[in-house]
């Protein structure tokens, strides 16, 4: 079976679409298996990632989340031509590169289209987009959703309903397992703040993770307790301006092995996402896997109210509501045994089903299926 897999970037470029595709290529091991992505700088790469051959086709920049390339279009329409696929697998939002892989496709190349989000921030774009997010749902054979609530919010998906299959968006739970040699880390951190309890947030500093109505919620929480901001991005400046706050404190971007230590650390792990832009939650799937209870706020048609289930998981408040979130996070420190109950439970349903090692197998099914018909 050979597969070209088609996507933005690819690792160890870091992105959450990015960590998804790699969870595919690595679950299809034994295929022949080639990448495309777009280069985050302006000339292009080939290379061989883990004995994969991935081409990363030079950018010119950026407009509206959108890498533009010309160099992709050729490197997309010659693999075609030459490694000729028995199955393309397409992550999406690519705009661009729904264009081209339509002008490329050939008959005989079956098509998954994977769906990780609908093009919501960039309205003015949207009239334009529609017909191509139309006629690339059509073309294909498989469209996969990552959770069942997306599907039927998604004005693009209610019409391809027959064509969906449900694979949930992953962790690698190697990498989130507690280490011995974390726990003098994880002391040491808790020692950092004079123990009091942690409330946790990690992500990118942008309008949809809401991360203001997490600010204005400390000024309502009454515990004692601290709030420890990881991440960056573009309101990282205005936010630190705004909200001085001495029980705030801001890490910058953080390696993985710091994220996991602080997470065991927490007590409370705020995802205060607002727009269906989060789609899934990865990082809430991590968090839940390290037995750090979640605030989150109820997102309709999102699947993050899906991969942590109010009252059963975690806590899950009105949209946009900072003075229930607030309470949330009083609730859970004021009750060790309510926070326990959740933090094991949230633990149990990322074990469950959302883990590399769950997902895989759902892959390589529908890999098999697809590829016998």
């Amino acid at each position: 079976m050979k597969i070209l897999h088609i996507g933005k970037f690819y690792s160890p470029i870091e992105g959450g679409i990015e960590s998804i595709n790699h969870v595919v290529v690595e679950a299809l091991t034994g295929a022949q298996q080639r990448i495309i992505s777009f280069n985050n700088k302006n000339y292009s790469v080939d290379e061989d990632v883990e004995n994969i051959p991935v081409v990363r086709a030079s950018s010119q920049g950026i407009l509206a989340s959108q890498p533009l390339s010309f160099k992709y279009f050729r490197e997309l329409k010659r693999s075609i031509k030459l490694f000729d696929p028995d199955i393309i697998h397409f992550h999406y939002p690519n705009p661009l590169g729904a264009i081209y892989l339509l002008l490329s496709i050939r008959k005989r190349n079956k098509l998954i289209v994977h769906w990780h989000s609908d093009v919501v921030a960039q309205r003015i774009m949207k009239p334009f987009i529609r017909p191509i997010e139309n006629k690339l749902l059509r073309r294909s054979d498989v469209v996969i959703a990552t959770s069942p609530a997306y599907i039927d919010a998604s004005d693009n998906l209610r019409p391809v309903k027959d064509k969906i299959v449900v694979i949930p968006c992953s962790i690698d739970e190697d990498k989130f397992k507690l280490k011995t040699a974390d726990e003098p880390y994880i002391r040491e951190i808790q020692e950092k703040y004079g123990n009091k309890p942690i409330v946790f947030f990690v992500g990118r500093h942008v309008e949809y993770k809401g991360i203001r109505y997490l600010l204005d919620a400390e000024r309502m929480v009454k515990h004692d307790c601290v709030f420890v901001i990881a991440g960056s991005g573009p309101l990282t400046n205005e936010l630190q301006a705004t909200y001085a706050s001495d029980r705030i404190y801001w890490l910058g971007r953080i390696s993985n092995d710091v994220m996991r230590r602080y997470l065991y650390a927490a007590s409370v792990f705020a995802f205060p996402s607002i727009t269906r832009n989060e789609a899934f939650g990865v990082a809430l799937a991590e968090a839940m896997y390290c037995k750090c209870a979640p605030v989150t706020f109820t997102i309709g048609g999102s699947g993050v109210n899906w991969v942590s289930l109010g009252g059963k998981t975690g806590i899950e408040v009105r949209n946009s509501d900072s003075a229930l979130f607030a309470s949330a996070i009083d609730e859970l420190l004021s009750d060790p045994e309510k926070m326990a109950e959740l933090s094991d439970n949230a633990h149990d349903r990322v074990e469950s089903k959302f883990t590399k090692s769950r997902v895989a197998s759902q892959y390589i099914s529908l890999y098999d299926q697809l590829y016998n018909e």
